[in-house]
């Protein structure tokens, strides 16, 4: 692979816009080429001392101090120059000459000490010589000298536990306005890549093909003695396939159904008031449907109807989060995706009488995501979001006294219901892990540095960048090895947080011209764009595999 050249290290910045304006300025509206070409001349030397001081070879306090060792020992070697030369000092000129030498040699010797020693170039803690492209493709393709050790296993259950919270996280992001809500689905979408759970498509066309005749003569929000063998089926096809995301969803929408049909029988005409043991039987049926919603969700996070459906399973207990899940929603019906029937299915699943909480988030959803694109947003929407939401019913009232104090009687789940079967790889999860700590989440460790701008979820063309230099030798089962791991670009300079080195594994891709994290990786692994390099214990595991 050849070498890029050099002008391809640099990136275009706002200074070079405002280089050409204001050539275009002085040459097309006053016709003087001759004036905008000196007008330009700062702005050229500011691009060149930025692009000097903030090398990515500094760290960042080394930029600083450079910064301010430019601005303060220039002038001051420029003015003490002019003096000796009206004073005809010929030491002093001397001396001017030796500083000038001096700072050059301070801004200059720790970039080429990192040019000669620099610390990407360490593969797997093991020091070694800067490789061309070239010479680590030839490394990858070459084999391994020693077996390599894999990143020690994560069960299924701290996996959906991970993505589960980072589900939670973008509808409470979404709720505050906050914009990062696209960088968790964005992390939602790369997790979702690591299931590598069996599938059995005959089994699950078969229960599909079962489940639309089970539910040809029914519609959501019928009791939960009804819809019994749909959920059968449903259960074995999302056994039989976990990768799909319709069978949970639709799963989803007949528990919502059963469980709204439930609220709806303790109303204030009922026959009996509500107990204990029926109060833990709703909360079970609705939580069965959210962990549905939830499911589809971990597999697809922008599944039609999955956020709908997990909005209504949050309209009571957590109306916030049903509005940051309506808000996402909104977003996705804006750019024309979902089906407007499946929007009708779950509404009629969640029943008319909390149809008027749901209709009041559901306009203070679309206002928020007209007012974000820019669109008028009709009269009719401003009303309704404007309305306060109603009081909860006395059914749900009573309901979340019971279960919030704790004293729920447990009830059996019913023998057919495959989703309350412990799973074969929950199972064997079971006997892997057991006695073992639960590793830290590696999205929650770098929550920090992500929220705040220097880390951003890689796509697939931050890791091409990386693949560019390093060749396709050795690549085959690259993105095999690393499924499901958190992957993010650096953006700028960070402090790596403790605890990397009893996390999960992840992927940092390095750019070219930013500086490198400060501090233990621990499990994660770097990948340097610009050289090639691979950082990090697991760097063997990452190139070669076992």
């Amino acid at each position: 692979m050849s070498r890029p050249k050099p002008l391809q290290r640099f990136r275009y910045t706002r200074m070079a816009w405002g280089k050409l304006a204001v050539l275009l300025f002085f040459t097309l509206i006053l016709l003087a080429p001759f004036t905008g070409w000196l007008m330009s001349l700062p702005l050229w030397a500011m691009d060149v001392a930025g692009h000097w001081v903030s090398s990515p070879l500094h760290s960042r306090d080394e930029r600083w101090f450079n910064l301010a060792l430019l601005m303060a020992a220039v002038p001051s070697l420029i003015a003490v120059l002019m003096r000796s030369i009206e004073h005809n000092d010929r030491e002093l000129r001397i001396g001017v000459v030796v500083a000038g030498f001096a700072v050059v040699a301070i801004l200059v010797a720790p970039a080429r000490n990192a040019q000669r020693f620099p610390a990407d170039a360490i593969v797997g803690g093991v020091p070694a010589a800067p490789a061309e492209p070239s010479a680590m493709a030839d490394a990858l393709a070459s084999p391994a000298p020693a077996a390599v050790s894999p990143p020690p296993p994560r069960s299924a259950r701290e996996r959906e536990a991970e993505i589960d919270a980072l589900i939670r996280g973008a509808a409470s992001s979404a709720a505050h306005g906050d914009s990062f809500y696209r960088q968790q689905l964005a992390m939602i979408a790369v997790q979702a890549q690591g299931s590598n759970a069996k599938r059995d498509a005959d089994r699950y066309d078969g229960a599909m093909r079962l489940y639309r005749e089970a539910s040809a003569a029914l519609q959501p929000g019928a009791g939960a003695e009804r819809i019994e063998p749909i959920e059968h089926y449903l259960s074995a096809a999302v056994a039989a396939d976990p990768s799909r995301a319709l069978p949970p969803r639709e799963l989803g929408i007949w528990r919502l159904g059963a469980f709204m049909d439930g609220l709806g029988r303790y109303g204030a005409a009922a026959e009996r008031p509500l107990d204990i043991v029926d109060a833990e039987s709703l909360r079970r049926q609705r939580d069965a449907a959210r962990a549905n919603f939830l499911q589809a969700l971990r597999t697809n996070p922008t599944f039609d109807g999955a956020w709908r459906g997990l909005a209504w399973t949050w309209l009571y207990d957590q109306p916030d989060l049903a509005l940051g899940a309506l808000m996402i929603e909104a977003e996705q019906v804006g750019r024309a995706a979902g089906s407007r029937a499946v929007r009708q299915r779950i509404d009629v699943a969640g029943g008319a009488e909390a149809a008027p909480r749901f209709q009041i988030l559901q306009a203070r959803a679309q206002e928020v995501a007209m007012e974000l694109h820019g669109l008028s947003i009709p009269a009719a929407v401003r009303v309704m979001a404007r309305r306060p939401l109603p009081s909860l019913p006395p059914a749900v009232a009573t309901m979340q006294k019971m279960v919030g104090t704790g004293a729920g009687v447990a009830v059996e789940p019913a023998p057919d219901d495959l989703s309350t079967i412990p799973r074969l790889s929950d199972a064997l999860d079971a006997v892997a892990f057991r006695g073992t700590k639960a590793a830290p989440s590696t999205t929650a460790l770098l929550a920090t540095p992500w929220r705040r701008g220097a880390l951003v979820v890689a796509g697939p063309l931050d890791l091409s960048h990386w693949r560019a230099r390093v060749g396709a030798a050795g690549q085959k089962s690259f993105d095999a090895r690393i499924a499901g791991w958190p992957r993010y670009r650096i953006a700028r300079g960070f402090d790596l947080p403790r605890g990397l080195d009893r996390s999960a594994p992840a992927i940092l891709v390095l750019p070219a011209m930013i500086e490198r994290p400060r501090g233990d990786l621990g499990n994660v692994v770097l990948l340097d764009a610009s050289s090639g390099a691979c950082s990090g214990r697991y760097c063997g595991w990452v190139l070669r595999g076992p």
